[in-house]
């Protein structure tokens, strides 16, 4: 029997020594887990006693699910330490900027100081000293304490600076370093995460023969042992019942990840009409343009753009079906007739236009408004499609 261990952590780590002591348990319980999984994946699932082809499958799962846990641990450290290092590379370029101005303030006032070349709002600082009317005196006092005072400033703010560009730079080479070894961490963490995956497919293959086994057999013993067939299908319902929990759970990850990966798409409120053409916002003014210059050079160009993904979703409904996986993740090829999932149209983002050229379709690659977009959009960034000489886009797709 595979012995598999839990090891309760403590709900929040306040010192330092807590933390420590919170990544040595994680750590421990990554190696039990570990040991636990390398025993699972010898366990020869047709074979084996109910209780170990469970338990094995228990522990392979749970070695699984700690690993992805501990990968995006280490995905999410290298995204804040990059952060970090572009926050502290953004503030060095900050203080070098502000260096350079208040180095050149600073050089003006020494100057001014030492030669007397004036003072505030411009006065002559030369004539004031020499000068021998009294009632000058309290001025002549002001005007250079102001100057001294303010170039005394300046060097304390410079010094001030680049005690903090040190500070900033150290910072920052310190956040880039976490984040290179965070990257080495994530990818040793991916490797091991994949043979583990690997080895979860094997077992779980290997008690999805051994469930189609022992159902066949409960099927046969049923005539002659109804009690013992019985007994059969409820253990092999049990690693059944693993084994769907586990697709389940990966099935949501992948739709998670799937949703986390869409398109977005534009809604009535990100679109613009411009020209008669629906476009996003963002583009609006590159079209008015482009069109604006087409006319100049005597094409009259029109033309379809934003498309809402409403539709499209409907079609995916009638031809793959309803639910949030069939309308979303389906492959196209698995429906029919095959149908494009939803926000994969440049139409759908408000960034493509199925352009016409006097009122009539582009569907030549000769059309006077397609050789003239041709030497032409890319000034304002559009794309052709190579094989729809009408569609063009911010990508070309």
């Amino acid at each position: 029997m595979l012995a598999v261990f839990t090891i309760t952590l403590p709900a929040n780590a306040q010192t330092e020594e807590e933390k420590e002591r919170l990544e040595e348990l994680k750590a421990e319980r990554e190696r039990i887990q570990a040991e636990a999984g390398a025993q699972a994946v010898k366990v020869d699932a047709a074979n084996a006693d109910f209780g170990d082809v469970v338990e094995a499958l228990d522990a392979i799962n749970a070695l699984v699910d700690l690993q992805e846990a501990r990968l995006a641990d280490a995905e999410q450290t290298v995204r804040s330490s990059e952060a970090q290092a572009a926050e502290a590379a953004r503030r060095e370029a900050e203080i070098a900027e502000e260096v350079l101005t208040l180095q050149a303030e600073v050089r003006d006032l020494a100057v001014a100081s030492f030669t007397g070349e004036s003072g505030a709002n411009g006065e002559d600082l030369t004539a004031l000293l020499l000068s021998d009317d009294p009632t000058e005196a309290a001025r002549r006092r002001s005007l250079v304490e102001f100057q001294t005072g303010s170039l005394g400033d300046g060097i304390d703010r410079l010094r001030s600076l680049v005690a903090e560009a040190e500070v900033v730079s150290q910072q920052r080479r310190e956040a880039a370093a976490a984040a290179e070894e965070g990257r080495i961490e994530a990818e040793r963490r991916r490797v091991e995460l994949v043979a583990s995956q690997e080895s979860q497919m094997e077992l779980v293959a290997a008690a999805e023969m051994r469930l189609e086994a022992r159902l066949a057999e409960a099927a046969v013993l049923e005539e002659r042992d109804s009690e013992a067939a019985a007994k059969i299908r409820q253990q092999e319902e049990a690693i059944a019942r693993r084994i769907r929990q586990e697709a389940a759970r990966r099935a949501a990850i992948e739709a998670a990840k799937a949703r986390a990966d869409r398109p977005p798409v534009a809604t009535p409120a990100d679109i613009s009409t411009v020209q008669g053409i629906q476009v996003h916002t963002s583009i609006a003014a590159k079209v008015d343009e482009m069109l604006n210059a087409a006319r100049s050079d005597g094409v009259d160009l029109s033309g379809w753009g934003y498309r809402d993904n409403l539709r499209q979703i409907e079609l995916r409904q009638k031809h793959c079906g309803t639910s949030e996986y069939d309308v979303w993740e389906k492959p196209a090829s698995a429906c029919r007739p095959p149908t494009a999932r939803p926000g994969q149209s440049m139409h759908e983002r408000g960034l493509a236009i199925d352009f016409t050229y006097r009122g009539g379709s582009i569907t030549t690659h000769s059309n006077p408004g397609f050789v003239w977009l041709n030497n032409n959009a890319h000034r304002w960034n559009f794309v052709n499609l190579p094989s729809e000489p009408w569609h063009w886009s911010t990508t070309g797709q």
